[in-house]
């Protein structure tokens, strides 16, 4: 066998393997019946994205790793590991929201699964909020920003992973509802 077919074969097992472990890691979220919570508008799905290392950001630019339009995400994950500093600080930042309002993202710090000054773990839930104005409001992109004036070089172990779990129409009845559902409460008080 030549060395390309080697490696293709290799690829093609290394992705049927990240395949199946994919869908039985979200089969068994499913049937453990974990805490989340769905509106009834929403439809479950099983979508991800991964960024792989060896990527350069540019000063002030980003990487559009998703976009749900015109759906919201109801329930999602993003984990990254990224490059940090010795003080596990990353210059990168995770933007979330409605394009083109997109915001960082609190990032939790992972230490048990970090390495201060070159990569760190960092991860966020995503969940829309029925209705723009609340905190958080509606998320429907994800994004990794270079908010600085020099180049950010992802390396080849740094990933972004983004799990879609739900989503929900924009402007869906349900959103509708739970509006007038607050503005009925603000006329009563």
């Amino acid at each position: 066998m030549t060395k390309t077919k080697k490696t293709t074969t290799a690829v093609m097992i290394a992705v049927a393997a990240l395949s199946v472990i994919g869908i039985s890691w979200s089969m068994s979220a499913y049937a453990s019946g974990g805490a989340m919570e769905l509106d009834s508008a929403a439809t479950v799905v099983q979508d991800s994205v991964l960024l792989t290392g060896f990527k350069t950001i540019g000063p002030k630019d980003y990487i559009h790793l998703y976009d749900t339009t015109p759906y919201m995400i109801m329930s999602g994950h993003v984990a990254a590991k990224i490059p940090c500093d010795s003080n596990a600080e990353s210059a990168l930042q995770i933007l979330i929201g409605k394009a083109p309002d997109l915001k960082p993202a609190e990032m939790e710090y992972i230490s048990e699964l970090s390495n201060p000054g070159q990569s760190c773990l960092y991860h966020v839930d995503l969940a829309s909020e029925h209705g723009e104005d609340v905190e958080g409001g509606i998320v429907t992109d994800v994004a990794v920003y270079n908010p600085t004036d020099r180049a950010i070089r992802m390396y080849s172990t740094d990933t972004v992973f983004v799990g879609i779990n739900a989503i929900m129409p924009l402007g869906s009845d349900a959103e509708s509802d739970h509006d007038s559902a607050e503005m009925d409460e603000m006329e009563e008080e």
